[in-house]
């Protein structure tokens, strides 16, 4: 019987075999490793997670340092408004938030002059409704509603106290506001701040110009009247009418009355009532202003007095004699450019002046001579005024002859 020899085993097999399980136990070590290290991970960002929420949770709002304590009230959105254009009254009011950015010129007695923004705090006070007056030196219609308003004011202001405030703002004039006031400020109401406008693109006006408001058509006066939210609930395009002023009284009663007796309307939350409130720091710019107000105020210095009078100009008494006595004789008559003087005689209000900004001054104005072509409206320097008029300059205006200063520098 023939016996069958057996393969002879490969000595290279169980290297083979040896080498294929090592490469498998360090792929599966691998692959447990990064498990490993993915576990870990995840739950290092779990842990952060659940950290973020848990501070979430705890953190409380920024609140301002005023003294009225902060009302947790959900922001609700602003009232509606609507179109308002001249002698209208609207109850929802019309928005004006667009002026609350814009930085005007200040003047303050006692104070230096610099710029503000319109809707700081200390401009218009959340704590008060206000009458705003739109005027320009040149404006002869402004110079009519501005005794009118002072005398509304004298005789509510033991009942309104800082309740009702009158500002107003200069516009459409590149005079000096300074200036401009210390010459017309016994026109007015008093006031602790004064305001202008001389942006070369006459921002305040233009902003009341818009379709949505059509608070300004071209025309001063303007007398707004804003209530506690900053909404302009009234307004008056020119000279009010006595019955208009008796309606801008009541109205000005009834904003005062929503303030202090705790009118829904002034207490809602929203950007753009004029109330810094809970969460609105360095949220809403209009209501609480930014950092920069504070840390860069512009201010430059003022020379001679800035305040507005205490008495109005047909209030002025005549000059007294040696002996005490008033003089015998009549002042002077009034010029007969002018529709209202003061007990001096000096003009308060010209006749048929241009209501528009003048146009830029003559090259040849100031050469000494009143040449045929030059008038005292184009160059009053070589041409001189009327009586009772003198030629005044402002910082970058032309010159024209507008009526005597009622008091000096």
């Amino acid at each position: 019987m023939k016996t069958t020899p057996l393969p002879t085993p490969d000595p290279e097999a169980p290297r083979a075999w040896i080498g294929a399980a090592f490469v498998l136990l360090a792929s599966v070590a691998l692959l447990s490793g990064l498990t490993l290290v993915l576990t870990w991970r995840l739950a290092a960002q779990t842990e952060a997670l659940a950290e973020l929420r848990e501070r979430a949770a705890a953190c409380k709002p920024r609140v301002t340092t005023s003294s009225e304590p902060l009302r947790e009230i959900e922001p609700a959105p602003p009232p509606p408004s609507a179109a308002l254009g001249s002698g209208a009254y609207v109850a929802a009011g019309v928005d004006v938030a667009p002026l609350m950015r814009l930085r005007l010129e200040r003047v303050r007695h006692g104070a230096p002059a610099g710029t503000v923004r319109f809707g700081a705090a200390d401009v218009l006070s959340p704590r008060a409704v206000h009458v705003l007056s739109l005027w320009a030196p040149w404006c002869t219609a402004c110079k009519e509603v501005l005794p009118d308003l002072r005398q509304l004011f004298a005789e509510r202001g033991d009942s309104w106290g800082d309740a009702v405030r009158f500002l107003p703002i200069q516009v459409l004039d590149p005079t000096a506001p300074e200036d401009a006031i210390r010459t017309w400020g016994p026109l007015m109401p008093s006031s602790a701040i004064q305001l202008a406008d001389r942006s070369l693109a006459d921002s305040f006006v233009a902003a009341l110009r818009d379709d949505s408001r059509r608070l300004y058509q071209g025309t001063l006066p303007v007398t707004l009247a804003l209530d506690c939210n900053r909404r302009v609930r009234w307004a008056r395009i020119g000279v009010p009418s006595p019955a208009e002023l008796k309606e801008l009284e009541a109205w000005l009663d009834t904003f005062r009355d929503e303030l202090h007796d705790g009118d829904p309307r002034c207490r809602q939350v929203w950007c753009g009532n004029g109330r810094c409130e809970n969460g609105e720091v360095g949220r809403c710019e209009d209501d609480c202003g930014t950092p920069a107000e504070a840390a860069t105020p512009s201010e430059r210095p003022v020379t001679g007095p800035t305040e507005v009078a205490v008495a109005s100009p047909s209030d002025v008494a005549a000059p007294l004699t040696a002996a005490g006595k008033p003089p015998a004789a009549r002042p002077p008559p009034c010029p007969s450019s002018c529709s209202r003087c003061d007990a001096e005689g000096r003009c308060l209000t010209l006749w048929q002046r241009t209501e528009t900004p003048v146009a830029p001054p003559d090259p040849r104005c100031g050469d000494g001579r009143c040449d045929p072509d030059e008038t005292t409206e184009t160059c009053c320097r070589d041409c001189a005024c009327e009586p009772g008029l003198q030629c005044r300059r402002g910082e970058g205006e032309r010159d024209v002859c507008v009526p005597a200063k009622i008091w000096p520098h």
